[in-house]
């Protein structure tokens, strides 16, 4: 089977391209991951999310990348179709085991231009050395780090690339604060008792200035906001529940008719927020 093609991952529908081709890629010796990769080639959000990463990512082949905690399939993209070498990490040991797996049924897995490498990582206090990377990203992941640790992961970001390098993040946001709690174990953590979990954070201006884009000392070269205007395409699927399953291929296609940058204060639903920090 020839899934060889040039992608442009800079816009949505390239991502689900990209999508594609990996689960044509994976099929063979990972059947499910590849199955559940042709069914969902890219989700609603993550399809402008991974394309915000590719377009920041401005770099020659064999840069040396970290992904913190990102959905994996970004990672296997970036190193089959730009080349890079990604160091993809998480917290969680499942994670990096299903991001080995993906990565090894698409001949990627390993060290050096090209190649994705995985391994457990604390994104609160990296084991790398400082400057071990030209860039880094990490998407939709500090909002779920409680307490103050999403202002220590992006203080470790920047550490850990080189003077010049870039760390781009996306996260979620809402013209207020807000902070969602769970009943049950939330990635790595279990409750005590009947203790609620803290899962996520929607960010405003003001605690995303506070939190993470004052905590570094790096240079804000980039932020945008995303969101959906006055067709509510997210909260549509939601409510569909398994009737969503159909659609799943196309959500690519739905994030990039209705997706749209957005400003807090103006017309439309802010629901995102993607920004860049360069090391100074």
């Amino acid at each position: 089977m020839t899934t060889s093609m040039n992608v442009d991952g800079s816009h949505a529908l390239g991502i689900w391209t990209a999508g594609v081709l990996a689960g044509l890629r994976t099929l063979k010796d990972e059947p499910v991951l590849g199955l559940k990769r042709l069914a969902l080639p890219v989700s609603y959000w993550r399809s402008v999310e991974f394309a915000y990463v590719w377009r920041q990512l401005e770099l020659g082949a064999g840069a040396r990348i970290l992904d913190l905690g990102s959905p994996k399939d970004l990672a296997a993209m970036l190193a089959r179709h730009r080349g890079y070498e990604v160091v993809a990490t998480d917290i969680l040991a499942e994670a990096i085991s299903l991001s080995e797996r993906y990565a090894r049924a698409q001949r990627l897995e390993g060290h050096g231009a090209g190649k994705v490498h995985s391994e457990i990582q604390d994104g609160r206090a990296l084991s790398y050395a400082d400057g071990s990377f030209d860039a880094a990203y990490s998407v939709s992941v500090l909002e779920h780090i409680p307490d103050s640790g999403d202002s220590a992961a992006i203080r470790e970001l920047v550490r850990v690339v080189r003077p010049g390098g870039v760390v781009v993040v996306t996260v979620p946001f809402d013209r207020r604060y807000r902070e969602t709690f769970v009943d049950g174990p939330v990635y790595e953590r279990t409750p005590l008792d009947s203790e609620r979990l803290f899962f996520e954070r929607h960010y405003d201006r003001s605690t995303l200035s506070q939190r993470l884009l004052d905590q570094t000392g790096a240079a804000l070269v980039d932020l945008q906001f995303w969101g959906e205007g006055s067709i509510r395409t997210e909260r549509l699927l939601d409510r569909l529940g398994p009737l969503r399953l159909p659609l799943s291929p196309l959500e690519a296609w739905f994030a990039a008719a209705l997706l749209k940058r957005v400003e807090p204060e103006g017309e439309g639903h802010p629901m995102a927020a993607s920004f860049t920090l360069r090391k100074r």
